[in-house]
């Protein structure tokens, strides 16, 4: 289902709860003073942490990747040009030797896509799932806690010899809100995001079984769980109804005859 017309809208809201504490770390040090953290978190203007979309977009796709692997279905590797890539450059190119409409073309790219890259995206098509930022929830500035850390010598594996270092975690228990759009989903793939929502739930094989996002999550950070608060879910034809309310009667006749043709 492509995006030449308009099919449905899912807007699902929600709070993301920090079951572990969680580390998504700022591009930059924040400072060059040396009694300052060496590794902060990512934070808004007001000084408040946030969780990237796109963070919480590539955490969901890769579980979701995993389990098309395990139930035998095909998953592209959008990093490979080779034959582990749904949509390939020389696929592309011989696809656009043919000189077809380019409607044509995006259809025939989209069926050559796998169900990973028709949701999230892929290297001719933009994602049907948009994750929103999520921003922190809460009456007062959120308090950061501080961990240390070292560095890890790569041939022995020990602690690495004078490589300390401290860095900024988000608190267990500290709220975000959570807004996700799906759109033009076929029905095979609002199943998908049924079990995409699942998984960020907790709902998964085992209770409790979160996703993780940020850094250093080997250690034990960035579990978050969803609650869902509000589920609405927009089809063409509620769309159309609501157009009619603001046309005269001679436009709204227009209207329900192209939208029955």
């Amino acid at each position: 289902m492509l995006y030449t017309k308009f099919e449905n809208k899912i807007k699902i809201k929600g709070m993301l709860t920090a079951v572990d504490p969680i580390h998504i770390g700022a591009a930059s040090r924040e400072s060059l003073n040396p009694v300052d953290v060496d590794s902060a978190v990512l934070k808004d203007i007001m000084g408040n942490p946030v969780i990237p979309g796109s963070s919480l977009k590539g955490v969901v796709r890769s579980s979701f990747e995993g389990i098309l692997r395990a139930a035998g279905l095909r998953v592209c590797d959008i990093h490979n040009d080779k034959d582990l890539n749904c949509n390939s450059k020389q696929f592309i190119k011989d696809t656009k030797k043919q000189k077809l409409p380019l409607l044509k073309q995006a259809q025939i790219f989209y069926d050559q896509s796998c169900e990973a890259c028709k949701l999230f995206g892929g290297r001719q098509f933009a994602g049907k799932l948009h994750f929103k930022d999520c921003n922190y929830i809460g009456d007062k500035p959120c308090i950061f806690e501080k961990r240390d850390g070292v560095g890890i010598d790569r041939e022995t594996g020990a602690a690495a010899r004078s490589v300390k270092y401290d860095f900024e975690i988000i608190p267990k228990g500290t709220r975000f809100d959570f807004e996700l759009i799906a759109e033009n989903l076929d029905e095979n793939q609002q199943k998908y995001l049924e079990l995409i929502l699942d998984l960020l739930c907790g709902n998964g094989i085992t209770d409790g079984d979160y996703l993780a996002v940020g850094g250093k999550t080997t250690r034990g950070l960035g579990r978050i769980r969803l609650d869902i608060t509000e589920k609405i879910t927009m089809t063409a034809e509620d769309y159309i109804r609501k157009i009619q309310d603001y046309l005269d009667p001679q436009e709204k006749e227009g209207v329900e005859k192209g939208a029955s043709s």
